[in-house]
Parts: C-alpha cells; sequence; structure tokens
C-alpha cells in the first residue's frame, strides 16, 4: 500500500435569488448556492486498486454534501444533479464564517454495514473546510479530505461467520461518526455495549468502513484477524490511513502441516471457502484406488486427502474459456490466472490468486512431457460412469491447448496426486 487518495473538491458559489424579505431586521443576504465538484483521477465512484492499497471514489448523481458555518446551528443540503451539487436554501452570511462541508452527511451509522463493495461510497465519511473566513458572497473552495479506512475482510473457509466489531483505545465500540464543524472533521460515536459493524455467513469477500487516524482494534466476534500469515487485532496509535484500506482475513490462507510420513507439507489457499492445494505433488504416482482411499490408509494419512472435481474446477475455481479465435484456453475474471513458464529448463505452471487477501498466493504444477507437449495433471476422488476423473491442462510452450476434467482415465492409470488440506 504506497499512496493515500485524497478526493479534492472545488466548491464555487453562485447567486441563484433575490435578497430574502422574510426578516428585515437583518442585513440583507442572498440566498441559493452552486457548488461544483471535481474529484481527482477517477471516472467510477469508488474501484480498488490492490497493487496500491488506495480506495478511490467519485460523486454519483443524488449525492448529498451538507455545508455549515459558526454563524448558523444546521446544515445546508447540496444535492447532485450529475454535474453540479445546488440548495436553494444555502445562505450568505452578513459577516465572515468559517465554513465546513460533509459528506455523505453530518452523521453517519456504521452498524449493520453490508459488506457489499457498492455501499462503500455511503458511508465513506470526507470533510473539510474554507482556508479562512468567508461571508460566501464570492464562492466557497473547500479541500475535503476522507477521514475513513476501508476494511476488505475476507471468510476464507466455508461456514465461517463473520461478527465484526471494533473498539476504541478505551474499549468502548465503535457505532457511527457525527460531523465537527470546529475541527472539520468527524468524531466518532461510541457505545459500552457491544456493536456490529457487520454481520455474515460463509465464505468471500465482505466491506466495512471504520474511523481512520484513531487508534482501534478490530475483532471477528471475540477473535482477531490476519494481516497475511500474521494476527491484527489493534492498530498503532495514530490509527489506519484515511483513503487506504487493508485486507483482512478471518484465518490463515498459507500454512503446513504434516503427513503420516513426519513430513511438513506446505499448503496455499487460492479463493474464499476453497480447498487448502498442498505446495508439492506425492512423491509416487498412483492409480485412481490408491489416491482415494481414506483416513490413515490415505497415503499421507488423515490431515490431508485428493479433492473432487466440484470443489476444484468452475467459475471462480481453476477455470479458464475456450478461444476460438485462437484455439487456447484463456484465464476468466474473478478465478486465478494462470501461466506457463520455463525455468532453469523445467516447465511448469502456475495459478494466482487474484481476489484480495490471495493475491500474493501461487500453485506450482510441474509438467508431465509427451513428446513437445506438456500435461499438467492429478488425480480427484471424484468419478463418473466408471472411469476416474483427472484434473489436466494441456500446453504446447507456453500455449494452453487443454483445460478441465478428464473423464475417460481407467481407474488403474497411474497419475500424480496433489493432496488439499482435511478439514
Amino acid at each position: 500500500m504506497k499512496k493515500i487518495l485524497y478526493s479534492v473538491f472545488m466548491l464555487a458559489t453562485m447567486v441563484l435569488a433575490a435578497c430574502s424579505s422574510d426578516d428585515t431586521t437583518e442585513p440583507a443576504v442572498k440566498r441559493g448556492m452552486v457548488l461544483k465538484a471535481n474529484v481527482e483521477d477517477t471516472d467510477t465512484r469508488a474501484t480498488i486498486t490492490d497493487n496500491e492499497g488506495k480506495w478511490k471514489f467519485a460523486f454519483a448523481k443524488d449525492d448529498m454534501v451538507k455545508v455549515g458555518n459558526d454563524k448558523v446551528d444546521g446544515y445546508y443540503t447540496f444535492t447532485n444533479d450529475g454535474t453540479v451539487f445546488t440548495s436553494t436554501d444555502a445562505k450568505q452570511t452578513a459577516e465572515a464564517a468559517n465554513w465546513c462541508a460533509f459528506f455523505p452527511g453530518e452523521t453517519i451509522d456504521l452498524r449493520n454495514q453490508s459488506g457489499a463493495f457498492a455501499d462503500v461510497a455511503k458511508n465513506y465519511a470526507l470533510a473539510g473546510a474554507t482556508a479562512s473566513a468567508t461571508t460566501g458572497s464570492d464562492g466557497l473552495t473547500v479541500t475535503m479530505k476522507a477521514k475513513v479506512a476501508v476494511l476488505c475482510i475476507v471468510g476464507v473457509n466455508k461456514g465461517d461467520i463473520l461478527d465484526i466489531n471494533v473498539k476504541t483505545a478505551d474499549g468502548k465500540y465503535v457505532s457511527g461518526l457525527t460531523a465537527d464543524k470546529k475541527s472539520a472533521d468527524f468524531s466518532v460515536d461510541k457505545s459500552d455495549t457491544k456493536v456490529s459493524l457487520l454481520n455474515a455467513s460463509d465464505a468471500g469477500v465482505y466491506y466495512v468502513v471504520v474511523p481512520a487516524g484513531v487508534k482501534i482494534s478490530v475483532y471477528n466476534g471475540n477473535e482477531p484477524l490476519y494481516s497475511g500469515d500474521k494476527t491484527m487485532s489493534t492498530t498503532k496509535a495514530d490509527g489506519l490511513k484515511a483513503g487506504k484500506y487493508y485486507t483482512l482475513t478471518t484465518g490463515m490462507t498459507k500454512g503446513s502441516a504434516k503427513n503420516k510420513l513426519g513430513d511438513d507439507i506446505g499448503w496455499v489457499q487460492l479463493w474464499p471457502g476453497g480447498p487448502k492445494f498442498a505446495t508439492q505433488s506425492v512423491a509416487e504416482k498412483l492409480d485412481w484406488y490408491e489416491a482415494t482411499k481414506k483416513d490413515d490408509e490415505y497415503v499421507w494419512g488423515k490431515n490431508w486427502r485428493t479433492p473432487t472435481v466440484e470443489e476444484i474446477y468452475g467459475e471462480g475455481k481453476l477455470y479458464a474459456s475456450y478461444n476460438k479465435t485462437t484455439s487456447l484456453y484463456d484465464p476468466v475474471a474473478g478465478s486465478p490466472s494462470f501461466s506457463v513458464v520455463t525455468e532453469n529448463g523445467e516447465d511448469k505452471l502456475t495459478f494466482t490468486g487474484v481476489q484480495p487477501g490471495y493475491t500474493n498466493n501461487k500453485l506450482v504444477i510441474y509438467n508431465t512431457l509427451e513428446g513437445d507437449w506438456s500435461y499438467y495433471h492429478f488425480w480427484t476422488s471424484s468419478e463418473i460412469d466408471g472411469y476416474g476423473r483427472r484434473f489436466m491442462i494441456a500446453a504446447y510452450t507456453e500455449y494452453v491447448t487443454g483445460f478441465g476434467p478428464s473423464d475417460r482415465d481407467t481407474k488403474n492409470q497411474k497419475f500424480w496426486v496433489r493432496p488439499v488440506l482435511a478439514e
């Protein structure tokens, strides 16, 4: 995560209506303003750039900005018509005032967020103030900055229960944000009793807005989450950086486990809820019957097993699309990417995770050469019409020409076995 992206808004004021005649005892002020908003370097409402750790933001039609000053108690509402923000009620002040602007409003309820990517923007707090006091008669210029960070929380296992709650340094639970004109910022709303910012079940990727710039502790229920292979619960004193997003997982996506031979075998997961593949194959080729033994009779013992076709192949899993133009198979968006390369005279196929929390996870399969062709394959525990089912990728140099289950392998044939962790 390299940079913090701030959204900068230039708010220009223009008179729309004549003087108010409601109260002749006050100096004449002009009512009605138009606010022009520009957002840096983005053309969509909210976008993730994974390798930069930035959350990009832009306004959408019907978004609202609340604007106030130290001469009035409340706020004026400006609504985006698709081009500019307008308010028919906003009034210039008779004497210079300090103006503040807040998005999406003066209060933000962070409880029970949906976890959906599209819903982040409605809780993405921005605030700013004019550089000096002004009546607004010559227009307002306000630089608004992000005041929150985004947690990208990954449920790694099927059936995961997520109950995300956040505590401040004093041990109280975060529930929301409230605008503060004096500081042109938001203060954190707190509760003595537990507040859930997200409730969800099952594996998946969920997005949660949290306060930035203050020390917080993040929990799933009462348990800490993981950042890579390390547990993460409490931030440093200055908290998370505003405008950035942070990926946390409910468990590890890489690790190791023993086999019955006493070997420590590494494993890696490539997508949420996916199997945890061994990073190496069984030392010798096995037939289907040997590859599908159970528990202690399995070649590596009860900690490991041979996966089914259904849990490793399909959209979002190991998958590819056939390109009729090239007669080759290409990676599919949302599924692990793949590439065939030669290193030190050895061909290998590498799958790489593409979802948050998995972009550094790789699974390498080494080839079986047959003439000029390479085959990257391993048994599954599935069967069809009396045949075993083998997962198979065929390639000619770096070009993938076949991808998917092979359904006509006799069960006494011997192929490599790539176990997954038994859970």
